[in-house]
């Protein structure tokens, strides 16, 4: 999959579900999939596992599955020929498991994805979780360069090993693409609206800031679901994909 960016405001969109219930993840879809292509899952998948992935999919929504995978090569590949098999569009990994893991994830997907002739998921990288500002960088883990640096090169690393994309913040993304291929894939959460909500996402920009950094996939969470009018708040969004779009 290329990552021009579609000019569908629907497949630009991805509704953020942080829930473990599975009936009330069912309802969001539901009520919200008019605007959104994608939904995300993570922790309710632990609970709920292919079937919630196969209601997902009877729903007509692709499924971003975001398990941040990070192991040692031999594992990612199991995880990769499953996340194939089972059929889902989008998963993220995390770059700091290395060259080897990533590409080894890679290779997997592809045989599995042979195999059984179907489309193996995107295979998206994470560099730096978008809750870890500088200082925590540099105090908690120990890594002295720059943020920007820092997502620079575990980007590259990424293209490198074959991923098909990354995740990163708004702010990040005119400072990566001349590392990456013109067709990477870009995934960007920790956005918000004009009134700016807060949460634990500290690099942080507006939907404009990622439609103009050219962002394959806006992932959308608070501003919907914790909005008193999650349809009125969800069309909002979707109508400022659609006229920036025009």
């Amino acid at each position: 999959m290329s990552s021009v960016p579609s000019r569908d405001p629907r497949e630009r969109l991805c509704l953020s579900l942080d829930d473990v219930d599975m009936d009330r993840i069912l309802r969001s879809v539901d009520e919200l999939s008019e605007y959104f292509g994608y939904v995300k899952i993570n922790f309710a998948f632990t609970l709920h596992g292919p079937e919630l992935i196969a209601r997902l999919h009877e729903r007509g929504v692709k499924v971003f599955l975001d398990l941040k995978l990070h192991d040692i090569p031999n594992t990612l590949a199991g995880y990769a020929e499953a996340v194939t098999r089972l059929g889902v569009e989008l998963v993220t990994l995390h770059t700091t498991g290395g060259l080897e893991m990533m590409s080894t994830a890679v290779a997997a997907a592809d045989r599995t994805a042979r195999e059984i002739s179907r489309p193996r998921p995107l295979l998206v990288g994470v560099t730096v979780l978008t809750s870890i500002d500088e200082e925590q960088l540099a105090r908690e883990l120990g890594v002295g360069q720059p943020i920007s640096e820092v997502i620079r090169a575990r980007g590259a690393l990424a293209a490198e090993a074959g991923l098909d994309g990354m995740v990163c913040g708004p702010g990040e993304l005119g400072s990566v693409r001349d590392v990456v291929p013109d067709d990477f894939f870009f995934v960007t959460p920790g956005l918000r609206g004009t009134a700016g909500q807060d949460h634990d996402h500290k690099r942080t920009g507006s939907y404009r800031n990622a439609l103009e950094g050219g962002a394959s996939l806006m992932v959308v969470g608070r501003d919907v679901m914790h909005s008193d009018n999650r349809v009125d708040a969800a069309k909002r969004i979707f109508q400022e994909i659609a006229e920036f779009e025009r």
